[in-house]
């Protein structure tokens, strides 16, 4: 049975050229070619595109399939290219190529200190590398972190110039289970490296490197800042009104930001296309008069224009509110020359020049979350708006919005799932109230900038965005704190979300158009995704393993048998949650596994773990043990903390050939019992430079 083919197509004809590129993105990405290889495709591809172009006639009608499947085999080509030349380390100019310890590093800053716990962060780029006093200028980013000293927040800033020479370190993942890619998320930015730097280890160079455009950006976005911080009172206020304005996200608190993703409305927070249509929406009320004359309809599209892009600039252009400002960009345009374009056809075409552009964009979550809304809204709204008429003007009022909620939730829910691991139960009541109160706090945000020439009149309005604030926050944690309001803990494969999507689209065609047809394909898709969980929670239930996390400062292990699992470590990683959701979580949740009372197979005997006949000596302080007759046989030793101890005296005590080094041990430490464990031929893992240490058994 064929698949019928849908009219999009030929609504947005730019979904042909999308759907290539992003197979040669993915593509490049997962199984690189080499650029000679490249080349030779693109050769041949090339020729076959003007031999299809020399066709006639009959000959054309015969063989109109090759022009198409050059013209495909071209975009995709073309996603290839442009995925290798924009990973930074395949760019000529990168500076990892020349750098070594010997040389000197000329950084600038590319964004203001960002204050830590123990110390401040900021990303830079590579101005260049001096070596034998000749100057090579580079590309390239890294991050710095200093020691945290007062002074430097009055020493350093955006575009600072920094002369140093101290070993770079390549910026890698910690290797637990289930983890965040840092690695591949720096790499997307252009940063490859990282280094800490105390203040006798710089110097401030006063180069200028930043151009007239970028300060001016940047001045703006601080002015606005100051703006905000100075008349709305209450750091959690003021925190939440810079996030909702240009999407400053350094002062919020965490707690607030986990709520806020709990009840569904993290797009709020989260510069996104909501906000530009909120502006948007505003600037057609505001220059309505100008769209009655023909000659100041351009005048009209030009301020919009320049209102939206310089309010995406500001906001750091993140994918999502680009994604946006493409959008209304062509909407703009084609109304401007009185030409309606499909929505389809903005959405497609701005997703296409944004992959262009960046075609790491693919795997940023707020590109995927913002096409997959936008998309779903456009599909669902009008099916999910006729469920429901009232003839009261504000009951049909709330119930678009709740069409608009729910119709966007269709297609985003499955990423949602597989990203954030969890769906919020009250998303349509959290939404009803925050979505148009964030929208009066906006338009008020941009009133007080405005009042901010005149403080007498901006301390009141500040005053008043403030209570408004702090009313929006306590509604977020009210419906938090309600014991229902999010289902977390929900683990799903690429490969299911997959299946989710195939089964919403062959249903919704199913009910929408009247394809009976699809409804054996979407009973067929949810059957296997169901028959794919069963076998992996199966799978997961014959599990047994020992996982050694990678957690700095912090000693972290987990016995898993089956569906539970059994920790030992630190306890204050469990009352924290950052440290809990970005280091424990992701593995538990990919391995099933929740706290256990009993283990099969497992029994703690200080200082011994017995587990599935293998014994494991977990060691932070040494114990008072008899010099044995014949040493103890132990399977894995793991050294944590600043024990003082060397290998050759454990060897004395116990017959073990693998030891681990966790990551609450200091780095010299690790790199002695290293030494001991090479000249012993000892198997030893260090986590912190190999990633977790995973044990099966």
């Amino acid at each position: 049975m064929l698949l019928p083919v849908l009219p999009i197509w030929k609504q947005a004809p730019f979904i042909r050229l999308l759907i290539p590129l992003i197979l040669g993105i993915i593509l490049q990405w997962y199984f690189p070619l080499p650029v000679k290889y490249i080349c030779i495709i693109a050769c041949i591809a090339l020729i076959f595109f003007l031999l299809a172009q020399c066709l006639r006639g009959y000959l054309l009608f015969l063989h109109k399939w090759i022009y198409g499947i050059t013209l495909m085999m071209m975009i995709l080509l073309f996603g290839v290219a442009i995925t290798h030349f924009k990973n930074i380390t395949h760019q000529q100019y990168w500076f990892g190529h020349l750098y070594n310890d010997s040389i000197v590093v000329v950084a600038v800053l590319a964004e203001p200190l960002i204050e830590k716990n123990k110390s401040y962060k900021a990303d830079a780029t590579v101005y260049a590398l001096i070596h034998n006093g000749s100057v090579v200028q580079t590309k390239g980013g890294i991050i710095i972190y200093f020691k945290k000293d007062s002074s430097l927040l009055s020493k350093l800033n955006y575009g600072s110039t920094l002369v140093f020479k101290k070993g770079l370190q390549a910026v890698r993942n910690s290797g637990n289970p289930g983890a965040f890619d840092y690695k591949r998320y720096s790499l997307f930015h252009g940063i490859t490296h990282q280094v800490y730097l105390t203040e006798n280890e710089f110097a401030v160079s006063k180069l200028q490197t930043r151009s007239a455009y970028t300060n001016g950006l940047q001045q703006s976005r601080k002015g606005l800042l100051e703006i905000l911080k100075k008349y709305i009172p209450g750091k959690r206020e003021a925190g939440v009104a810079e996030a909702l304005l240009i999407g400053y996200r350094d002062d919020l608190e965490r707690d607030l930001v986990q709520a806020y993703a709990n009840t569904g409305v993290i797009h709020v927070i989260a510069i996104s296309g909501m906000h530009l249509a909120m502006i948007y929406g505003l600037l057609i009320v505001l220059l309505k008069p100008l769209q009655r004359n023909a000659k100041t309809k351009w005048v009209r599209g030009l301020i919009i224009l320049s209102v939206l892009w310089l309010f995406t600039l500001l906001s750091g252009a993140g994918p999502s509110i680009l994604r946006s400002a493409v959008m209304f960009s062509f909407i703009v345009a084609g109304e401007s020359m009185r030409r309606k374009i499909s929505v389809y056809h903005t959405l497609s075409a701005s997703a296409f020049f944004l992959l262009c552009w960046n075609p790491f964009f693919l795997w940023d979550v707020g590109f995927q979350l913002s096409y997959a809304a936008v998309l779903s809204i456009v599909v669902f709204l009008r099916s999910v708006t006729h469920w429901f008429y009232c003839k009261h003007a504000i009951v049909n009022y709330m119930w678009k919005l709740i069409a608009v909620t729910l119709a966007a939730q269709i297609l985003t829910t499955p990423l949602s799932i597989y990203h954030f691991h969890q769906v919020p139960n009250l998303f349509l009541i959290s939404n009803l109230v925050i979505v148009p109160l964030s929208g009066f706090i906006l338009y008020g945000e941009i009133l007080l900038c405005l009042l901010s020439l005149f403080p007498a009149v901006a301390l009141p309005a500040g005053k008043i965005l403030s209570a408004m604030l702090r009313l929006m926050n306590d509604c977020i944690t009210f419906i938090d704190d309600i014991p229902f309001a999010v289902s977390d803990n929900i683990s799903i494969s690429m490969l299911q979300t997959g299946l989710l999507y195939v089964f919403i689209i062959t249903l919704a065609v199913w009910l929408m158009k009247q394809k009976k047809q699809m409804l054996p394909y979407a009973l067929m898709a949810l059957l296997a995704f169901m028959l794919y969980r069963v076998a992996d929670i199966g799978i997961r239930q014959k599990q047994s393993k020992i996982i050694v996390y990678n957690i700095p400062r912090y000693s972290a292990v987990d016995f898993i048998s089956g569906s539970g699992y059994h920790f030992a470590g630190d306890e204050a990683l469990a009352a924290d949650p950052f440290l809990y959701n970005f280091h424990l979580r992701p593995s538990r949740l990919m391995y099933r596994a929740k706290p256990a009372v009993s283990l099969s197979g497992f029994r703690p005997v200080s200082p011994f773990f017995y587990f599935n006949k293998k014994r494991i000596l977990l060691l932070d302080t040494l114990p008072a043990l008899a010099q044995p007759v014949e040493p103890v046989d132990v399977d894995v030793i793991i050294l944590s903390k600043n024990i003082n101890v060397r290998i050759a005296r454990l060897q004395r005590l116990f017959r073990c050939r693998q030891y681990v080094f966790d990551a609450s041990s200091p780095a010299w430490k690790i790199r002695q019992w290293k030494n001991d464990c090479d000249s012993l031929h000892l198997r030893r893992h260090s986590v912190q430079e190999d990633g977790a240490f995973i044990l099966d058994l």
